[in-house]
């Protein structure tokens, strides 16, 4: 199972490499043989001319081309010691002999019994055998008569194959001729090339044929064929091992990746594959380590979101607990009679008010976070002057941070228009400026200022208080994340609602803080298109 990827790229480098090797053998074996053939054909046509032109200045030649038939008979003096030509080798029906130009194969063979005389055509036919390293035969163009080395000497009697015949009339007509249709006449298939003898007198007095097996050109080809497939065994071999490397360089990777996706879906977000490679194998282990990253990204929020929801019901009990233990304990006593006189009755009855009004704002809170967090909760957009929102909610401000001896100062020279709800848009700006007094201490300030450029505003509340702790700051927005100090009065939702009406109008909120130096909430947005 493990190296199933390693066996397939075996098997598919081995057939292509065969399949290669089968086209490449068959186009070399028939470039071969053709190449082969046309060396053959060219020696031997060499061979053929250069023989031809020396034969007839030689004696022993001369006796056998210029000797009538009595005395080439008279040189073997055993006639019909060779069987006469097969039936099927001679033509047919025409039945002519020597006498009426017919062709006859005289046959030489070296005999140590003889007289040196006596075998002298013999031997010299044999050494032009040797020296052609091939079989040489001697054709005579007055007798038609062929001269050959053989093991028995004789004479064969009878016509040739029609297409022989053509073959040898075209050469006793001056012209080297090139045929393979000797083979059945020497016992062997032969390449046979023949070429005119030319006479003193510049008359064709015969031909001299040499006869060349095939099967030596076959044998080069064998070997040939031979070589390719050793070459082709060798392929193979090393074609199994550059798979073996290649698997590994291919596979290593990609076990690797796996065992970082099981790792995953065991919960370890933290493994990586830690593979670099500029191809698709390296882009694949780039997007899985990418995809740890946002898995662990994700499971750090999830857990995130799982801590907020346990805070968010753990302060919501405690929220709601406190003032319903203090209305419980207060009415009991009430109810219990202990309470004498009218001041302590009124006394305990502004307690419960008081408690009765923290229930209430809190509830209100969580109603009015709830119902903008719904994506089907709509607003009534209309356009409006933001600077007139900021304004009023200033206004509505001042009497808290007055009571408090902080002062609250606005500074918005131009106008702000923009698309929104009025009353939300105050709520939101009334929710930062109440923090901002409510963190600051007696005799700061809160400064509201803001601008306006092209298409963009932007207006900031500052304080001069406690401000925010570093750590802190990514989870303000968050419910219930509001800190407890100097926030008595506060359900820690105040920003949490600020954000949602920022983002139903497209508002960008953000924070800017220093412990002890205070803090900027910033909003940006876009001016009315038809302002602008």
């Amino acid at each position: 199972m493990r190296h199933r990827l390693t066996k397939r790229l075996l098997i598919y480098f081995s057939l292509t490499l065969l399949l290669f090797a089968v086209l490449c053998g068959s186009v070399f074996a028939w470039l071969f043989m053709r190449y082969n053939q046309q060396v053959y054909e060219t020696e031997l046509r060499q061979r053929a001319e250069t023989l031809a032109a020396i034969i007839p200045s030689l004696s022993d030649s001369q006796s056998l081309l210029a000797s009538p038939d009595s005395e080439g008979t008279s040189m073997s003096e055993e006639p019909g010691t060779l069987q006469p030509w097969p039936h099927h080798m001679m033509g047919h029906g025409r039945g002519r002999h020597m006498g009426q130009r017919g062709w006859c194969r005289q046959q030489y063979s070296v005999n140590a019994a003889e007289p040196e005389d006596a075998n002298q055509p013999g031997r010299f036919l044999q050494q032009l055998d040797q020296m052609m390293q091939g079989k040489v035969w001697l054709v005579t163009a007055q007798n038609h008569m062929i001269y050959a080395y053989g093991e028995k000497s004789g004479r064969e009697d009878g016509e040739l194959p029609p297409e022989v015949e053509a073959v040898l009339q075209q050469v006793l007509a001056g012209h080297t001729a090139v045929s393979r249709d000797f083979g059945a006449l020497v016992d062997t298939p032969s390449l046979t090339v023949g070429a005119p003898l030319i006479g003193q007198d510049g008359n064709v007095i015969g031909a001299v044929l040499i006869h060349r097996p095939l099967q030596e050109m076959r044998q080069t080809l064998s070997d040939g064929l031979q070589l390719l497939g050793l070459s082709v065994l060798l392929g193979l071999l090393l074609a199994g091992g550059l798979a073996i490397l290649l698997t590994r360089r291919f596979i290593d990777p990609l076990y690797r990746m796996q065992s970082v996706s099981r790792s995953f879906a065991q919960g370890q977000y933290e493994e990586r594959t830690g593979i670099s490679q500029q191809d698709e194998i390296g882009m694949l282990a780039s997007d899985i380590d990418m995809l740890g990253s946002r898995l662990e990204a994700a499971r750090q929020e999830r857990e995130r979101l799982t801590r907020q929801r346990q805070d968010f019901l753990s302060a919501i009990s405690h929220e709601l607990r406190t003032p319903l233990t203090v209305l419980r304990g207060t009415v009991e006593l009430l109810a219990s009679g202990l309470v004498q006189g009218d001041a302590e009755r009124s006394k305990y009855s502004r307690q419960m008010m008081a408690n009765l009004s923290a229930l209430e704002r809190l509830v209100g809170d969580l109603l009015e976070l709830s119902r903008l967090q719904n994506p089907g909760f709509t607003m009534e957009m209309v356009p409006l002057d933001f600077r007139e929102a900021v304004q009023e909610a200033a206004a509505n401000i001042r009497s808290l941070a007055t009571a408090r001896m902080i002062a609250v100062e606005v500074e918005l020279p131009e106008p702000l228009p923009m698309e929104g709800d009025y009353g939300r848009l105050r709520q939101l700006v009334m929710i930062l400026m109440d923090n901002a007094v409510k963190f600051s201490s007696a005799g700061q300030r809160v400064e509201v200022y803001g601008w306006r450029k092209q298409e963009e505003w932007q207006v900031t509340v500052e304080d001069h208080g406690c401000g925010i702790a570093a750590e802190e700051l990514p989870y303000i927005f968050e419910r219930f994340h509001g800190s407890r100090e100097n926030n008595e009065q506060g359900t820690g939702m105040g920003l949490a609602i600020a954000q949602e009406i920022a983002h139903r109008h497209g508002i960008n909120i953000s924070c800017e803080s220093e412990p002890g130096a205070g803090t900027k909430f910033i909003l940006s947005g876009r001016l009315l298109a038809e302002t602008v």
